[in-house]
This record gives structure tokens, C-alpha cells and sequence, in this order.
């Protein structure tokens, strides 16, 4: 018989193979690097914390995850269909009567996430995201914790979700809400905006026929040939393509251009994301200026990133001058040109509306550092993270 650990190892894989879930996806909801988790299927060693945290992942108690352990696969199989996670259920209720509630038919190389993301640009998604809502007594928290105007502040509940990508698609959806409503108040509207995936979301929602007081300019850009995929310039060129029939790049946009939108501008959307050695912005560091670059930032204790900038654990920012530089400064052999911080948190005390919107646990500590250092005054964040920084 195989030992208790051997079970566990087995188990901690065959629940992501059912759930159709990547390792990636697996790791960053538990906030461990992926290498780590990929030993956990090879031979599970770690503690009982960590176990506790897989099975909260997966809606477990601990008692119902050994009790699993020790079943046959045949009847694992038959446990787990009964004992369907919140997650699962959430998206068997959204394809329910498509033919796709059930899932064992779907190739392990096609995920429940790409089916996800299929069905999200199909729009077939959004009714049941745009009945997602918002959680006003985290709101009225939040906003007491960290001394943002309540009015400031929107928290929408996605518990039990787990899935990082449908928690940006639901923020996405009242994202865009908030902007479209400031938007029509106004004759001219003009909010700059940058990188992340939950902004690409917000983008999604955006109609620009019905907002065509609206315009938007990039927080941030690259100095390289081949736009980086996520960068503001590349999320205005999609907002553009799909809402008006044409490309960006028809028009472009210039460095004091850039510069002086964000002098005038109504607000500026920000997403904030972690930083680690599997991240979308590490791979761009590696690819453009090698590995040695990016250890020597791991050193200098990142912990995130906001607008491109990096942060320590202070939420201060590390100066990377081959990485990051400000629009408007005399330095031109920067990977990236960005609006710097500072002017962002200047614009936010003058009453421009800076937003962060985030999803996500995890982001709590960089999201609470950014508010203590007045790079921002409105918060778009789902229950989750607000959960996180409501703890004393």
C-alpha cells in the first residue's frame, strides 16, 4: 500500500486534473512559485499549512481531503463529481443547457480557462457577470481603513470564486460602469490608462458608441519596435480595433503628448500587480534585458509593480533606470517610458480621479501600500482582496 504522503501527492494532482486547471493557475491562487507546486505533485513534503491551503483552494476540509486520499481512482472519480468545488459549480451554472456542463469530454490541453475566455468574448458571459454585486458594508470598511472617501470606494463580492480570470472579468464589468458614469457627466472625459488584465477587462465592457465624450491616452509605453502585449499602448490599440473598426497605431502618440494628457486629464486607471520570477513582467525583463537584469531587481527586493514602476516592501520605488524612466525626463534608453508615480499621486490630491482596480488576495499588501503613499484615491477591488486588507 502506498504511503499517507504518496496519496496526498497523488490527490493534489488528479483534483487540478479534474478541475481542468494549469499548474500556473493552481500556484499563483495558492501565492507559491510554480517550481514549488510542481514538486508538491511530484512528492508532496511541504507542511500542513500548505495543505490547509490546497484544500481551502478546493472547498476541502482537511478530514475530506484524507478521506479522498484513500479512495480507489475509479472511486475518487465518483467523489468528485459529488463534491464539486463552489468554483465548479459557479461555472457549470454559467454554461448550464450548452452542452458543456459537463466536462470530462474536454481535452486536458483545452482548460475550463480557455473555455472561459471563449466564452467571454463571445459575450455569452455577460448576463451572469453583470449580476454580480457589489459588498457595501466592505465598502464603508474599506474606506474607513484607509481614509478614502466612501464614495471612492467600490468592493464587489466574488467569493466563492476562485479563478483569477473571473474575478477580472466581473471587476471588469463595474470598471467600466464607473468610468461610463463620470464620463456622461462630463462634455470631455479624458482618462489615461495602463497595464494589467483587469484594466484589459474594464476595456472589454467599455462601448465607445455610447461614450463618445471619451478619450483615452496610454500612462505608459515601450521603447521597443514589437509593443509589448500588455502595455497601455497595445490595450488602447484592442479598445479601439474592436469599438471603432480601426488601429491605434493610425494615430500615434507621442512622448510630451503623452506628458501633457496627464496634465489634464479627468482620471487614470492603474492596475498593480506582484512581482516574482514567473510573472508576465519578468518574462518582458528577461526577454529584453536578460536574466542578470532581472536578479538584480529580485535583489533589490520588488515585491510588485504600479504603472511599471517597482516597488519594495515599503511600497517605496526602486530606481531602475534601464527599466522604467518617467515621460517627460531627459532619460531615453529606458525598456519602458511611464508617468511617474509622484505626478500620479499629485494629480490624485488635486482631485483626479487615480483608480487602482484589483483582484486577487494576494494584492492586498501592494494595493494597501499604494493607498498609504497616496499614489491613488479610488479603489475597484473585489471581496477577496478587501478581506485581506481588513485584517488587523
Amino acid at each position: 500500500m502506498n504511503s499517507l504522503l504518496d496519496r496526498v501527492t497523488t490527490l493534489i494532482r488528479e483534483l487540478r486534473l479534474f478541475q481542468k486547471l494549469s499548474q500556473t493557475t493552481v500556484a499563483d491562487a495558492l501565492h507559491v512559485p510554480l517550481r514549488t507546486y510542481q514538486s508538491w505533485e511530484k512528492s508532496y513534503s511541504s507542511n500542513i499549512e500548505n495543505l490547509n491551503a490546497i484544500c481551502e483552494f478546493y472547498s476541502l476540509e482537511i478530514s475530506e481531503f484524507i478521506e479522498l486520499s484513500s479512495l480507489s481512482n475509479e472511486a475518487l472519480a465518483v467523489r468528485l463529481h459529488r463534491t464539486l468545488s463552489s468554483e465548479k459549480m459557479y461555472i457549470s451554472e454559467v454554461f448550464a443547457g450548452s452542452g458543456c456542463e459537463d466536462f470530462s469530454h474536454l481535452n486536458p490541453e483545452y482548460s475550463i480557462e480557455n473555455l472561459i475566455r471563449d466564452t467571454y468574448f463571445r459575450g455569452d458571459l455577460d448576463a451572469r457577470i453583470q449580476s454580480a454585486v457589489r459588498n457595501e458594508n466592505m465598502e464603508q470598511e474599506i474606506a474607513e481603513r484607509t481614509g478614502l472617501r466612501r464614495e471612492c470606494v467600490q468592493v464587489v463580492e466574488t467569493r466563492p470564486i476562485k479563478m483569477q480570470l473571473l474575478k477580472e472579468m466581473i471587476l471588469g464589468w463595474f470598471g467600466s460602469l464607473w468610468i461610463e458614469e463620470w464620463a456622461r457627466a462630463s462634455d470631455r472625459f479624458s482618462l489615461g490608462v495602463s497595464n494589467g488584465y483587469t484594466v484589459a477587462r474594464i476595456l472589454d465592457h467599455m462601448k465607445r458608441g455610447s461614450i463618445g465624450n471619451l478619450q483615452l491616452f496610454p500612462l505608459n509605453f515601450t521603447m521597443t519596435p514589437a509593443d509589448f502585449s500588455i502595455t497601455a499602448t497595445s490595450l488602447i490599440s484592442s479598445y479601439r480595433y474592436r469599438n471603432e473598426g480601426r488601429c491605434s497605431e493610425s494615430n500615434p502618440t507621442s512622448e510630451a503628448e503623452v506628458f501633457g494628457a496627464m496634465q489634464l486629464a479627468d482620471a487614470a486607471l492603474l492596475g498593480i500587480g506582484t512581482f516574482s520570477k514567473q510573472g508576465l513582467y519578468t518574462q518582458m525583463i528577461t526577454a529584453s534585458l536578460g536574466s542578470s537584469q532581472l536578479e538584480e531587481i529580485l535583489q533589490s527586493g520588488a515585491i510588485g509593480d504600479l504603472n511599471y514602476y517597482l516597488l519594495d516592501k515599503g511600497g517605496d520605488v526602486i530606481d531602475c533606470p534601464s527599466l522604467v524612466s518617467p515621460i517627460g525626463s531627459s532619460q531615453g534608453s529606458s525598456l519602458i517610458k511611464s508617468i511617474n508615480l509622484k505626478l500620479l499621486g499629485q494629480k490624485a490630491d488635486r482631485g483626479c480621479k487615480i483608480i487602482i482596480a484589483a483582484a486577487g488576495a494576494h494584492k492586498a499588501p501592494l494595493v494597501n501600500l499604494a493607498i498609504q503613499k497616496g499614489y491613488a484615491n479610488h479603489l475597484l477591488i473585489d471581496s477577496s482582496l478587501a478581506e485581506v486588507m481588513l485584517l488587523k
